[in-house]
């Protein structure tokens, strides 16, 4: 799709519109095509789904500033709304479209408390190999990143920071 073409449509859309970025190559691209379909048919008439081949669309994904796939964007009154990259879950997908067809914003449902558990563990396990062997700073390091992303999404100065920086990326 032409982007001129692509932003006249979504200006002229009077629904919320979902964008799946996909490609036929792509495993969870793939995984997930059902569940939008589907999801699709239930909110027909309040929520749009849009299937666009990023192999067939590069000037588009460009310009929408998508480096990863799967990716969904979602629209409401041609203002990005919220951008999902990678796969997301039948509920995730679900709690998607339910917000969009009433008007709200979607939230992201985030790390579920597995996942957070799992990377603290894991993180502290590196950390403390690390720490127990004396000169493998490095495992000090990684683990503290890997212990940060359980949390980062929670960290007020990460928020900060990463608007600060959304900020200066816009201009």
């Amino acid at each position: 799709m032409d982007p001129q073409v692509f932003f006249e449509k979504l200006r002229q859309n009077p629904r919320p519109i979902v964008v799946d970025l996909w490609a036929p190559w792509c495993g969870p691209c793939r995984a997930v095509k059902p569940t939008l379909e589907k999801l699709a048919q239930d909110y027909t008439g309040q929520v749009d789904l849009w299937e666009i081949n990023a192999d067939e669309n590069q000037e588009l994904l460009r310009q929408l500033k998508v480096y990863s796939i799967p990716t969904l964007i979602a629209y409401h009154n041609d203002v990005e709304k919220v951008r999902y990259v990678g796969a997301k879950p039948r509920k995730e997908l679900k709690s998607l479209f339910e917000a969009l067809s009433h008007g709200s914003v979607p939230i992201s449902n985030g790390l579920s408390e597995w996942d957070r558990f799992v990377r603290l563990l894991t993180g502290g396990l590196v950390a403390g190999i690390g720490w127990a062997s004396h000169s493998t700073w490095f495992l000090l390091v990684i683990g503290g990143i890997l212990m940060f992303s359980a949390v980062y999404d929670r960290c007020p100065i990460w928020k900060a920071i990463t608007a600060q920086f959304k900020k200066v990326m816009a201009k």
